[in-house]
């Protein structure tokens, strides 16, 4: 039987190949294998890019930052129940969110809270209080479910026409949960287009899960809160434009 390598005896096994052709071969084999690792791609050492919301579309153009609207705790059968204090504690995280997305880079294009209520207080009661909204109702509402009920919409919409925006942004409740000796909390934030009253997204952030004694205990006070509110604002602030 004839071979490429020369003839071979039917009665006989096949003789070890020459050294020349054991050395060509292993060469040829030495090629073959380097070949296929510079064919072959690079693992990335980089880690995936952050999901983005639609806001990421948003950081070029104009937009409203309305101020947090509720802050509630857990309450019986698995509610969350307002916090008369609110108030007081909201405005902390209105400055974290501003200044989180300052530190972005997002800054001329977007009007924060405090702007947009130094305004609203200029015109004198022509426009809603953006601090208190009758946004109560929508504290459940989903992307996609029905316009926003009035008087909600009109004050939207007037409010958006003190400034060249069409769309919103509504952080509309923050809950504070301090069980079991932790410290956690999220926050609630709706994106809307003023001029179709709609609500298209809604997500949650989550903030860390803190377990200090002392966190949890100082949770409702003003430095309690104020630490909270970062961890909400920086999670918020990712899911736009990540650092």
């Amino acid at each position: 039987m004839k071979l490429r390598i020369g003839y071979v005896s039917r009665n006989q096994t096949m003789t070890s190949l020459k050294p020349t052709s054991l050395a060509r071969l292993a060469a040829l084999a030495a090629i073959a294998i380097l070949h296929g690792c510079a064919s072959a791609p690079a693992a990335s050492n980089q880690e995936p890019a952050a999901p983005s919301s639609p806001l990421a579309g948003m950081i070029g153009r104009q937009l409203i930052v309305l101020p947090a609207q509720y802050l509630s705790t857990p309450g019986p059968g698995g509610t969350w129940e307002i916090v008369r204090g609110g108030p007081v504690l909201l405005p902390i995280l209105d400055e974290e969110i501003a200044d989180a997305f300052r530190k972005r880079g997002v800054k001329s294009n977007w009007t924060f809270a405090g702007d947009i209520t130094a305004s609203a207080d200029r015109n004198g009661g022509l426009v809603a209080d953006p601090r208190e909204l009758a946004s109560q109702g929508i504290r459940k509402i989903k992307a996609g479910d029905t316009p926003l009920p009035e008087p909600l919409a009109s004050q939207i919409r007037g409010l958006v026409a003190l400034t060249s925006a069409r769309f919103v942004v509504l952080p509309i409740e923050v809950h504070m949960d301090t069980r079991n000796g932790e410290r956690k909390g999220s926050l609630r934030v709706l994106y809307v287009d003023a001029r179709t009253a709609r609500v298209l997204w809604a997500d949650d952030v989550n903030s860390l899960v803190q377990r200090d004694p002392r966190v949890v205990s100082e949770s409702a006070t003003p430095y309690g809160f104020r630490m909270l509110a970062r961890e909400l604002a920086s999670g918020f602030a990712d899911m736009v434009v990540a650092q």
